[in-house]
């Protein structure tokens, strides 16, 4: 996935100009999401980056999304990628950081494919440390400006390594934000867990738990990837 685009059935993400680039892990993590929220749910994709959440969000309704991303070269692709969509009209590409930006709309979903890492190995690249580690975003701000933008009825997905699950949900509880769904993710039935993408909800209850395999064997993806992933994938 180290092109300057990447084709999907719906629309096409070009991400020379961005520094963190389409992975599987954020495919999926964005068919999980569609496939869990309504066609009329007004969306807020915190951390935009090229648009793919934006845009994959859009497949299938046609609110208002407000996509907001703070590194200016990605804001400039994460809008051409918007305008030559057919999503042009209900993706609204903000640039500017979410921990200052304001609003009167109070959401239903909130999506964030977040910076990763926190005090870890550094790139001299400045807009990569700034895709891929929380020096901007940590995940307490995270976590304070999702509940700060969340109706009371609302979600909030976010896509996470694994080793950062127990840290995820213990500052998701200081937000009094409850997990309503939560999906490991291993590249293969040999793998340990590397991902996890979890649902938050103001309201508590029981929490749906599920592991989702990329890849059965080396040559074909796994057949729940393959039912998520159709809709999107040119392959599928």
């Amino acid at each position: 996935m180290g092109n300057s685009y990447f084709r999907f059935k719906q629309f096409t993400i070009h991400q020379d100009n961005c520094a963190m680039k389409v992975t599987t892990d954020a495919c999926l993590f964005g068919a999980w999401v569609n496939a869990k929220i309504q066609p009329t749910e007004n969306l807020l994709d915190i951390g935009a980056g090229t648009g793919l959440l934006s845009l994959m969000l859009s497949q299938n309704r046609s609110v208002k999304v407000d996509a907001i991303e703070i590194e200016s070269a990605c804001h400039g692709q994460l809008s051409q990628n918007i305008t030559v969509s057919s999503f042009s009209s209900t993706i609204n590409a903000i640039y500017g950081d979410i921990k200052d930006w304001e609003t009167n709309t109070r959401y239903q979903t909130i999506v964030s494919n977040p910076p990763f890492y926190e005090k870890q190995l550094r790139s001299d690249q400045a807009g990569i440390n700034l895709a891929r580690h929380a020096d901007g975003l940590t995940l307490h701000a995270l976590f304070f400006h999702a509940n700060r933008l969340m109706s009371s009825n609302g979600f909030f997905y976010v896509l996470m390594p694994f080793y950062r699950k127990a840290e995820c949900l213990d500052m998701a509880s200081q937000f009094e934000l409850f997990p309503a769904s939560i999906a490991d993710v291993q590249q293969s039935p040999f793998h340990d867990p590397f991902r996890v993408m979890i649902q938050f909800s103001a309201t508590t209850g029981n929490t749906e738990k599920e592991t989702i395999i990329i890849k059965k064997n080396a040559s074909d993806y796994a057949d729940a990837f393959k039912l998520l992933l159709a809709p999107y994938y040119l392959t599928l």
